[in-house]
């Protein structure tokens, strides 16, 4: 157990699923909810329609208290 989790971390590219730049703008038009760069750097895609309704649901969750 403990190689497993040594291995996983050894290599966090393997861990996280870094994108090219051609796959970040593919997975922007797909409508994936959380992209990761080559740098590592995650951003929310602010075009998908899931991430739209989750905010909606957090705005009016924040009106109601």
């Amino acid at each position: 157990m403990k190689r497993f989790f040594l291995s996983l971390f050894s290599s966090p590219e393997s861990l996280l699923q870094v994108m090219s730049q051609q796959e970040i703008i593919e997975a922007v038009e797909d409508g994936d909810r959380i992209i990761i760069d080559q740098d590592g750097n995650a951003s929310v895609n602010y075009k998908s329609n899931e991430v739209r309704q989750d905010f909606l649901r957090h705005v009016d969750a924040l009106k109601r208290a």
